[in-house]
């Protein structure tokens, strides 16, 4: 998971590669091999909120195509990840946060399905953690509005699932979005941080 940003950018090259993205590709492999026994680490003997599912998503807001970030966490643990270019130019932050929520609540609700039939109580809304304020807005309101009203509509079907019960979208600051790794390069710091919170902590051989 920790790699998923950088092995998603570099595919975006693979038909006309350059120079800085080989370079790139070498530092990931060398990072794999330094961390090959870094791994998802669940705790056995956790009970409460062990089974609590929630997902995170967020987004590089760019002037081009921006990148979709989205995490699916049990127990504090990823079992989903993904990163993604966005297939339209968002013209904000909100509208590029609302598309990320959108796609991320997509897998929600697969993934609320598959853990139904696997006989877990999914009565409750699954928790969307998102950090911009405009798009928890957007997520509750159906009503048309300046900010809103050119965005299609697939990219607001997060706004459905919100009003069917099956999502509740919540704030979260970005220094603890744990979506915010897979969006953009982050400082050493900041890395170590989300990829501990949803891998567990990593103690180097």
């Amino acid at each position: 998971f920790d790699c998923l940003y950088t092995l998603g950018m570099c595919a975006r090259c693979l038909t006309f590669p350059t120079a800085e993205m080989s370079e790139a590709v070498d530092r990931c492999i060398a990072y794999m091999a330094q961390t090959a026994d870094r791994g998802i680490t669940f705790d056995a003997g956790a009970s409460g909120d062990a089974l609590l599912y929630e997902a995170y998503s967020d987004s590089d807001w760019s002037v081009s195509h921006s990148t979709t970030g989205g995490v699916h966490c049990i127990g504090g643990r990823a079992i989903s990840a993904s990163s993604k270019r966005q297939v339209s130019v968002a013209l904000s932050s909100t509208e590029a946060e609302i598309m990320a929520a959108s796609y991320v609540g997509a897998e929600v609700m697969y993934t609320r399905g598959l853990l139904r039939e696997m006989g877990y109580d999914m009565s409750k809304p699954t928790t969307l953690w998102v950090d911009n304020l405009g798009a928890v807005e957007l997520s509750k309101r159906r009503e048309s509005s300046q900010r809103s009203r050119h965005i299609e509509r697939r990219f607001l079907k997060i706004r459905e699932w919100v009003a069917e019960g099956n999502i509740v979208v919540k704030y979260k600051n970005t220094k603890d979005n744990r979506a915010d790794l897979f969006t953009k390069p982050l400082a050493p710091a900041d890395f170590d941080r989300h990829a501990d919170a949803i891998m567990g902590a990593y103690v180097a051989p």
